[in-house]
């Protein structure tokens, strides 16, 4: 068995990202009247980055397990999908920038009508897409195009037919997140710049 956790400098990170977000956005509402429909907008973004500062809070009591029988998420929000329930796989990439330099990826896996999202700011991410990509593979199961493309980008796979020939191991920046190579000659960056990590506002996602 083998077992993933989220950095704690990510979660840190985020969470001060997530606060000074929720403390611009909440702190008008208290302080300053507003007509209702800024009440309705500072409201609405207050209540986004609340939830993001939460969720990005569980995961500092939150891991991630696989084995022969399966793949788990421990701690709040539990979640276990057996391997002999699982029914899709998905990879994608989020960009946070314009340029596509910085951004992050999501492996979602659904069975048993659950659904699993795990971000590349856990430890030993390519391993455990590995691990989900094998298991896809014996049960026969369809991976979308993106999927696949962003599986060639971390060097899981071989390049694609019309590929010119940019595939490769990926490399990593400072914090440890994998810097894909998401389109032919572009450098792609998994990295913490944006909100949207949590699907708040991700420029563009694959």
């Amino acid at each position: 068995m083998t077992v993933h956790r989220y950095e704690r400098g990510a979660i840190a990170w985020d969470m001060a990202r997530g606060g000074l977000g929720l403390l611009v956005t909440g702190l008008p509402l208290v302080v300053t009247p507003m007509a209702t429909t800024m009440t309705v907008i500072f409201g609405a973004l207050a209540t986004l980055f609340g939830v993001y500062v939460v969720r990005t809070w569980l995961r500092t009591a939150q891991a991630v397990e696989v084995d022969a029988d399966g793949i788990r998420r421990t701690g709040p929000l539990e979640i276990d999908i057996p391997w002999a329930d699982l029914d899709s796989m998905g990879l994608r990439y989020f960009s946070t920038r314009r340029d596509k330099n910085a951004g992050w990826m999501e492996l979602k896996l659904t069975g048993n009508g659950k659904k699993l999202p795990v971000e590349s700011s856990i430890d030993d991410f390519e391993g455990l897409v590995r691990h989900c990509m094998l298991v896809s593979r014996r049960k026969n199961l369809e991976l979308s195009e993106t999927t696949l493309d962003n599986l060639r980008a971390l060097g899981l796979m071989g390049p694609a037919p019309e590929a010119d020939g940019s595939d490769g191991p990926p490399s990593f920046d400072s914090s440890g997140h994998i810097a894909p190579k998401l389109e032919p000659g572009l450098r792609q960056g998994i990295g913490r710049q944006g909100i949207g990590r949590q699907g708040i506002g991700p420029d563009r996602d694959r």
